[in-house]
């Protein structure tokens, strides 16, 4: 049996991203709070999950560079859960691990500046032209 971790979310940045960059290994580490919406209740109304997003290299630098508050977002990646002992007890940490962080807006920049999207596995909508949205 294989197992298989992949979340894709749409969603709006609640506040600029917090970024750090790793001395040791020079690795930027980036993370954002995205919020996202369920689908509406029956009386119409409509909750908000907000998720936490750590991304790292690439995906951090873009995220740092292009994510602002209340922008659109497509976050891509893997969700990451672990666990800490406080005062006796076990508490869990879940969050997305982003592969890719790409805004929304028209006219915003490719992930990598410089060098188009890439038309391989890595972006599962083909071209930038083929995003559903």
């Amino acid at each position: 049996m294989s197992n298989f971790n992949r979340i894709i979310l749409l969603g709006t940045v609640q506040a600029k991203p917090e970024t750090r960059f790793g001395a040791d290994n020079n690795t930027t580490l980036s993370k954002f709070t995205l919020s996202v919406a369920r689908p509406p209740r029956q009386d119409g109304q409509t909750d908000y999950d907000s998720i936490p997003i750590v991304a790292f290299g690439r995906a951090a630098d873009y995220a740092a560079e292009n994510a602002r508050a209340g922008a659109a977002v497509l976050v891509e990646g893997k969700i990451q859960t672990t666990q800490t002992e406080n005062n006796g007890s076990r508490v869990w940490h879940t969050e997305v691990n982003a592969a890719l962080v790409r805004t929304l807006a028209p006219g915003a920049p490719p992930p990598s500046a410089g060098k188009s999207a890439p038309e391989t596995a890595e972006n599962p909508f083909g071209t930038q032209d083929d995003i559903p949205f």
